[in-house]
């Protein structure tokens, strides 16, 4: 990505200074349990690519699970495609070889949508191999406007609380 926002960097500084912040977000996307004492490990948000450096928002290590998480301000139709391509650079550093072939195994990732209040809870694409396979890649979707101030505040997701006041940008 050419250029970070404000967003980006909120979401960046949230994950960086109190990753501990992440773990009820984690848990209410991806239907885990971790306590908030977690351990966590930060991944490398920079992964050099063939089209030059890619910039993750959020990529943390608990235990063998690896989250990877963007912010996104507005819907994109082309955040899929972003999303591969930023999986795929993260993927490519964990490669490992399991009897005599490589395997990668995908972060489990999100989308958090700041802005919009579609209903889709995934964006999803096909990927079509030469053997005429069929895989489809699925990442889960977050957005702001399905929490209430009550339920960020009930499912301690205090870290989506700097972006909450965007629901109220269209009232100006």
């Amino acid at each position: 990505m050419a250029e970070s926002t404000i967003f980006d960097n909120v979401f960046r500084t949230e994950t960086e200074k109190m990753p501990e912040l992440t773990i009820p977000l984690i848990n209410e996307v991806f239907g885990t349990n971790y306590p908030l004492d977690t351990e966590i490990i930060q991944g490398r948000n920079e992964h050099l690519t063939k089209n030059g450096k890619k910039i993750t928002d959020f990529y943390i290590i608990i235990g063998e699970k690896r989250y990877h998480m963007e912010c996104q301000s507005t819907e994109d139709s082309t955040m899929i495609l972003r999303m591969i391509e930023y999986d795929f650079a993260i993927n490519v550093e964990y490669a490992e070889k399991v009897h005599g072939v490589y395997r990668m195994q995908f972060p489990h990732s999100c989308i958090l949508y700041l802005r919009g209040d579609a209903q889709k809870k995934n964006v999803s694409m096909e990927l079509q191999f030469p053997d005429n396979q069929v895989v489809q890649y699925k990442v889960p979707v977050i957005r702001i406007e399905w929490y209430s101030i009550k339920e960020i505040l009930e499912k301690d997701l205090i870290m989506l609380l700097p972006f909450y006041i965007m629901r109220y940008e269209k009232m100006k």
